[in-house]
């Protein structure tokens, strides 16, 4: 096969990754090709970003930041495959819309039919078609069989995405995975498909783990509670401070964790059944018969941070307003609230997608899911898409104590069932591709060189780990631990495979300073 790798972006640490996976497909025997921006675009989503960095310095850096100060050979520049301006049609409508939606952060549908809206998603939608036209004639002028991309959902990898289908030719979707280890390679996906994720769950969800498998997930659940889960891109809330729930007198203490709409908007994977999430807060709370003193909203601490020049006040805004007019306590995303000691206090927790659904899960906690997630098929969720689906939800407090430790015992295996799939089975690659911290990798030898291709090939994610356990002993041990909310016993669980050899992968001589300059610079920068 002959097999095109592109990032685009010189983003930290994806451009490494897909040299990796080059490096894999190469070892088997197939052609390799790359594609470089090179300054290429009219605007991207790296140079909105840094609104306060000429542009030209924006490219150099992405350049000198990218596959060119790895590959030497077979790196094709998007200047070359560039003739006039792209083409305009109907078609690619919606190409810049997720990113419009991301950087400008917008949450209503009043934000999202908004002039700031349309013209963000116009200006985005232009180097779309402009990464399509070149990938389209990248594709056509090396004869590529599959094409391996990342993310496939901002702009310019929108457009690579859809050249690639136009073409016919199979792509795999390449993005950071949830905890670090491994990669994220979703087929016939952008990085939010939820088709292959969705599959894995279902097929594993009522697999009993092995003791050591358990372990490890319990390790990952457990670095969310002691604050010490490092290889997470974003890690929120790390000096909370504890307190008790806010409305002591309520009858029921509901938390209410909303997500921000704009990262998976337009998606139709993650479309929402409700009119809004706000209209399902308020069926939810009168379907349960709920008062303002049972409900406690939680702001997403991201709201409180910015990203490139936007901050998530608009989210906190449209769901505080909500709040207010129901008379609803809002945390805001600022305060220092511990979210988990909210969770722990929760008799329920409703969730829009969110990860809050992690912790929540794994203490046995009733999680209400409003919309799609990336768990939704893991069984462990009340799931509420609609009100239809809202007239069986009951409350799992009001159950009898032993229905109640039925439904608990069972959230928690399923919790941690999804965690190891999530970490071990859908990210692929583990045991070889391993997170030192969020940005800097370590590559081990012995990776199936074959793995890609075939996921190329067939179209179908097959678990990195397809191991498990004849019964439950092993599994049941960790969670009579978990149950006992011993966090620091899993602190130092690690994988066997952590003893394995190194496998070199480094810049080439000129550019290796970069890397050390990067590591002293925030997280987006060269």
């Amino acid at each position: 096969m002959r097999i095109g790798f592109t990032s685009i972006y010189a983003w930290r640490p994806h451009a490494e990754h897909m040299v990796y996976l080059a490096r894999l497909a190469r070892q088997a025997g197939h052609d390799v090709r790359f594609l470089s921006c090179d300054g290429a675009l009219p605007w991207c989503y790296t140079r909105a970003l840094k609104v306060d960095q000429p542009d030209w310095v924006s490219c150099v850096q992405c350049t000198v930041g990218g596959v060119r100060s790895w590959e030497r050979e077979a790196v094709d520049s998007m200047r070359s495959l560039t003739s006039g301006r792209p083409k305009q049609s109907s078609d690619g409508t919606e190409w810049g819309r997720s990113s419009a939606a991301t950087y400008g952060r917008f949450e209503s549908d009043a934000d999202f039919d908004s002039i700031d809206f349309r013209r963000l998603a116009e200006r985005f939608e232009t180097s779309a078609r402009t990464a399509f036209e070149t990938a389209r004639r990248w594709i056509e002028r090396e004869r590529l069989d599959a094409v391996c991309l990342f993310n496939g959902r901002y702009e310019a990898t929108r457009g690579v995405l859809e050249a690639a289908t136009q073409a016919g030719i199979p792509y795999v979707s390449m993005e950071r995975t949830w905890f670090g280890d491994g990669l994220q390679l979703l087929p016939g996906e952008n990085c939010l498909g939820l088709r292959s994720i969705d599959q894995i769950m279902r097929a594993w969800r009522d697999v009993p783990l092995t003791g050591t498998q358990a372990g490890l997930a319990a390790h990952h659940i457990a670095s969310r509670f002691l604050r010490s889960n490092t290889k997470e891109w974003r890690a929120y809330n790390l000096n909370p401070a504890v307190r008790p729930w806010p409305r002591p007198d309520a009858r029921y203490r509901i938390l209410l964790t909303p997500g921000s709409r704009n990262e998976v908007w337009g998606h139709p994977d993650w479309a929402l059944q409700w009119p809004s999430i706000c209209s399902a807060f308020d069926a939810l709370m009168d379907h349960l018969g709920l008062s303002a003193s049972d409900v406690v909203l939680r702001c997403h601490p991201n709201w409180g941070e910015r990203i490139g020049p936007n901050d998530g006040r608009l989210s906190e805004e449209y769901f505080s307003s909500w709040a207010r007019n129901r008379g609803v306590l809002v945390i805001p995303s600022r305060d220092p609230t511990s979210t988990l000691n909210l969770i722990e206090q929760a008799h329920a927790v409703v969730v829009c997608g969110g990860s809050a659904a992690l912790e929540a899960g794994i203490l046995g906690k009733q999680v209400i899911a409003l919309g799609p997630s990336i768990y939704q098929e893991a069984g462990f969720q009340s799931t509420v898409y609609s009100a239809e689906a809202l007239r069986d939800l009951r409350l799992h407090v009001d159950s009898s104590i032993e229905d109640k430790a039925r439904q608990e015992s069972i959230i928690r295996m399923r919790t941690l069932r999804f965690c190891y799939a999530m970490a071990y089975r859908v990210a692929q690659f583990v045991p070889y591709v391993r997170a030192v911290t969020t940005t800097l990798y370590r590559y081990q030898q012995g990776a199936d060189p074959m793995r890609l291709s075939d996921l190329l090939r067939t179209g179908r994610l097959q678990a990195d780990d397809p191991a498990s356990a004849g019964d439950n002993v092993g599994e049941g041990a960790v969670l009579a631990t978990v149950t006992t909310s011993s966090w620091h016993l899993f602190h130092n669980e690690v994988s066997a495979y952590s003893q394995a050899r190194a496998l070199p992968l480094s810049r080439r001589l000129l550019f290796q300073p970069i890397d050390q300059l990067r590591e002293m610079l925030p997280r987006g920068d060269l």
